[in-house]
């Protein structure tokens, strides 16, 4: 009774406060075109998280990069970054929240909506940062938008080449967050990360929470062997500089890469419960210094 109560009370709450259910109609919208990476300005997509975060009071800026698109061609990418500063006294190392906006494309009359993949991200960061605007910060948190994930992590690849990786103390990537029947977020960590992930676990969650440091245990859940988690989404490029990450994600999607893959296939109550504990979660995180990540 009290997880369906949960669910009643999340479906009266979205309704009430639509910013969520908007971006996530925005992004899988005909007008997005199923947000292909490649265009030589920042897309309408892109454009539109940009004024998202504008319109919040958010600095934001775009990080325009060239990325391999074939055998012997390249094209630009565009990411999104906005930056929420510290502003206490003292101030810990940096947190990034990243997720990636683009998805397979398409036309206007034929497109890959791409919900689960990756506009439930997407618009989940945009909620966060509604979240973090009257929280004191003890840190710098930069909410991050991919481009190009699907060519090859491209987006966040670039983004680290900009950064001090020593000035980070965690990475929060999140990929598909829309839960299935098995009603269970994933949060796939490294080892550095256990302590941060059981404050997560403690919290009062409507819905299962698996959480791994195994690529093994994690396979073995799932039942699927052939996806490496490790590197599946930009969480990997924050790995590869020793940057600590949490990547919360829903598994395997049936519907992953089809023209299925639409907010009318997604049980979006059960979504939105999944962004409000993500945001529970960093807001406590924003709150004290991570020093000890590391």
């Amino acid at each position: 009774m009290l997880l369906l109560s949960t669910w009643l009370v999340a479906s009266s709450a979205f309704a009430q406060n639509s910013s969520l259910l908007i971006d996530m109609q925005t992004l899988t919208s005909a007008s997005h075109q199923g947000r292909k990476a490649g265009s030589d300005q920042p897309n309408v997509s892109a454009q539109y998280i940009y004024s998202r975060f504008q319109s919040l009071g958010i600095k934001t800026e775009f990080q325009s990069f060239e990325f391999k698109s074939g055998f012997f061609s390249t094209a630009l990418g565009h990411n999104v970054v906005a930056l929420l500063p510290c502003d206490q006294t003292v101030c810990g190392r940096k947190i990034v929240v990243t997720a990636h906006y683009d998805h397979l494309g398409g036309t206007s009359a034929s497109f890959y909506a791409g919900a689960n993949d990756n506009a439930t991200g997407t618009a989940a960061l945009l909620a966060i940062a509604e979240a973090l605007m009257p929280v004191s910060r003890s840190a710098d948190i930069i909410l991050l938008a991919t481009d190009a994930e699907e060519k090859g992590l491209y987006g966040a690849k670039h983004f680290v080449t900009t950064i001090k990786p020593e000035h980070y103390a965690l990475n929060i990537n999140l990929d598909m967050l829309a839960i299935d029947g098995k009603n269970t977020i994933y949060a796939f960590h490294d080892r550095s990360s256990k302590q941060l992930i059981e404050l997560f676990q403690k919290q009062n969650h409507p819905f299962l929470v698996f959480a791994t440091s195994s690529q093994f245990r994690l396979q073995k859940k799932l039942k699927n062997n052939r996806i490496n988690w490790h590197k599946a989404s930009d969480h990997y490029a924050f790995s590869k500089k020793k940057i600590p990450y949490i990547y919360f994600g829903m598994g395997i999607d049936s519907k992953h890469h089809s023209k299925k893959d639409t907010l009318e296939n997604m049980d979006f109550a059960k979504y939105q419960l999944v962004v409000e504990s993500i945001s529970d979660f960093i807001v406590s995180l924003a709150r004290a210094p991570l020093e000890s990540t590391n």
